[in-house]
């Protein structure tokens, strides 16, 4: 059974009412978002034990089409290595010539869940503050 992350199951109290809700769809996504944040802002040799944690420099690829397309493989490397309960991890950069300071990603990936397929997509921007968000 898909959860949230054992950490956030710690910070909550074990008589409240939230602990019941520590597996709905709703909830283990907010927590993989909250993850997925944490290791998609980290740059990479931030982590002595784990020097493949977190994204490459991109700031010295080339032009805005191979940046994008890097950036997009960076990204599934490392929620396919760091955010286990997520399976299927398929990420697709999405060109926005109108939006030249960011770049676009749009996530689809299932739930690894036991005996259901929860399909997941969502869209992140990489900022030009170098800081990478969620929409939607």
């Amino acid at each position: 059974m898909v959860s949230v992350s054992l950490l956030q199951r710690l910070e909550l109290d074990s008589t409240s009412a939230g602990m019941a809700d520590v597996t709905s769809d709703y909830a283990v996504m907010q927590s993989i978002l909250r993850n997925l944040q944490m290791i998609l802002n980290s740059r990479k040799g931030c982590c002595e034990t784990r020097p493949d944690f977190g994204l490459s420099d991109f700031n010295a690829t080339g032009d805005y089409r191979n940046a994008l397309m890097s950036i997009a493989r960076d990204v599934e490397r490392q929620i396919r290595a760091f955010e286990p309960r997520l399976r299927g991890v398929a990420v697709r950069p999405v060109e926005d010539r109108s939006r030249l300071t960011e770049f676009l990603f749009h996530v689809e990936a299932e739930l690894a869940d036991e005996g259901r397929v929860v399909k997941v997509r969502f869209d992140s921007v990489l900022g030009s503050d170098g800081r990478l968000r969620f929409n939607g």
